[in-house]
């Protein structure tokens, strides 16, 4: 009897580990899966970076502001809207000095449903009562300044031919002003684009704004290739003329008609107006094809990384401020996913605001929330990004806060990997563990191109450990959560290479 050895060959396996140590890192958003590594995101909401693990993202909660100077940590809800109003459809802020007082008085105005312009003190002393109300601007005032009658600080609100300015307590209404869609005071003049007349910048030396006529105006036309004049920004000792697709530079000297102007910057993308926001010694703006900084002499795009979020969509609606150095810029936005969040559930304007450091361009977003006007509120008192709302929070004035909810609606949360090899190109793997620590219930969806698993972890202050058994050569990874409050930190996937 002959007995044969026995060759048959088993696999061998290599087991490793993979960390994901790289959620500070943001997201990248034009890299190709094959050339990804395992720890770039692709998309991600409502979470935010920090000290190297997901936790909760911005949301909104009712504004609060406190009584009084004396003691700024006691605040109260902000309840400034009167109750017959429906709406809130747009925000502003102004400040003036009161002899009375012996202080600056910090205002907030608002415009709502019932045309009605609102003031009201941002130091809530009567618990929301409404300081002044006028009903001279019967539609949406196109733009504010801010401007000196005298030793007077004033602001000022245009709407058609009709100006209403608030000076200290006082208010006046003044009829045949130029109407206007942006202006701006430079020295002893102030600018203006002409609503009938996009092609028009209109001047004056008048230094009392309730006598100024369109008669005692000069007029400056441009007919060029650079479109129509959308925002005057008075930055760096200049004036600069935001036009649909480029930035002018405006010189005006002592002689009333002697200016010159300097085109800087020619976009092949439409610049949106609501997009254009003064962030320290820079201006951000958005085109179609993304984020752009602007110092005064030159164009630097932004945040490239981010353009999937950015490109091809149609910002009309967008608004924009800057707080804290960060630059905030609401808009819609595609995301390539089936789920919807938040307003997405019905109709909307705006879906998305986005938070930007416009130092280190570390991204936060916040998905589901639909921004219709929104100011940042920077004075010795307080210090606070303030928005209005479209459609089911249309009556609410919100501050951003990292709560992870919109008022009392949990946003749902997400982060997803590309699909991976693993940097293990072309060999089979095995997914055998998962470890990590997390604060608050999540669920880790894990896609490969073979089968789909869902692991559900239980918030708990010790690490965790969860056995897996998942084949595949590819692999993404996403993690979810409806709890308002989370924090991911230290995932480890545990994996054999099958050769």
């Amino acid at each position: 009897m002959i007995f044969y050895k026995n060759i048959k060959k088993h696999q061998s396996t290599e087991e490793k580990n993979l960390v994901f140590s790289l959620f500070e890192d943001g997201m990248k958003s034009e890299i190709d899966d094959s050339v990804a590594g395992p720890n770039i995101c692709k998309n991600f909401y409502n979470l935010s970076y920090s000290d190297g693990a997901l936790k909760t993202g911005l949301g909104f909660k009712d504004l609060e502001v406190p009584s009084n100077t004396e003691d700024l940590e006691t605040c109260h809800t902000y309840y400034c809207m009167p109750d017959f109003v429906d709406e809130i459809e747009g925000l502003w802020l102004d400040s003036y000095y009161s002899k009375d007082e012996g202080r600056y008085e910090y205002m907030l105005y608002f415009y709502a449903s019932d045309k009605k312009l609102y003031e009201a003190y941002l130091i809530d002393t009567f618990y929301g009562m409404v300081f002044s109300t006028t009903d001279a601007l019967t539609t949406y005032p196109f733009f504010q300044c801010h401007h000196k009658v005298g030793n007077q600080d004033c602001i000022v609100f245009f709407a058609d031919d009709i100006m209403v300015s608030f000076c200290g307590p006082v208010e006046y209404n003044h009829t045949g002003t130029p109407a206007l869609i942006s202006c701006v005071e430079y020295y002893d003049k102030l600018f203006g684009i002409a609503k009938t007349n996009l092609n028009q910048l209109i001047y004056t030396t008048i230094k009392n704004l309730n006598e100024w006529t369109e008669a005692k105006s000069t007029k400056i036309d441009f007919m060029d290739e650079k479109g129509f004049f959308t925002t005057l920004v008075s930055f760096k000792d200049y004036v600069y003329l935001f036009r649909e697709y480029g930035i002018t530079r405006l010189s005006v000297f002592s002689s009333k008609d002697d200016y010159s102007y300097t085109h800087l910057y020619t976009s092949t993308s439409k610049i949106f107006e609501k997009s254009v926001c003064v962030c320290g010694d820079s201006i951000f703006f958005m085109t179609r094809n993304g984020l752009y900084s602007f110092n005064g002499s030159s164009v630097t795009k932004r945040c490239s990384d981010y353009d999937d979020y950015f490109k091809n969509l149609d910002n009309t609606n967008c608004r924009s401020a800057c707080l804290n150095g960060k630059y905030y810029f609401a808009t819609k936005c595609k995301f390539d996913d089936d789920e919807k969040m938040g307003c997405e559930n019905g109709e909307y304007v705006n879906n998305v605001l986005f938070e930007i450091d416009i130092h280190t361009f570390a991204l936060n977003v916040y998905r589901g929330v639909d921004v219709r006007d929104m100011v940042a509120i920077d004075n010795p008192y307080m210090c606070k990004l303030c928005a209005c709302f479209y459609n089911e929070y249309k009556q609410h004035l919100g501050q951003l806060e990292f709560n992870g909810k919109t008022f009392n609606d949990v946003n749902k949360k997400s982060w997803k990997s590309y699909s991976t090899d693993l940097n293990c190109y072309g060999k089979r793997k095995k997914i055998k563990k998962i470890v990590l620590k997390t604060i608050g219930n999540i669920q880790l969806e894990i896609v490969s191109d073979e089968e789909t698993k869902i692991i559900n972890f239980n918030g708990d202050d010790k690490e965790q450990e969860k056995s897996v058994c998942i084949y595949g050569k590819t692999f993404q990874f996403c993690f979810k959560t409806d709890e308002a409050q989370c924090e991911i930190s230290k995932p480890m996937i545990v994996f054999d290479v099958v050769s």
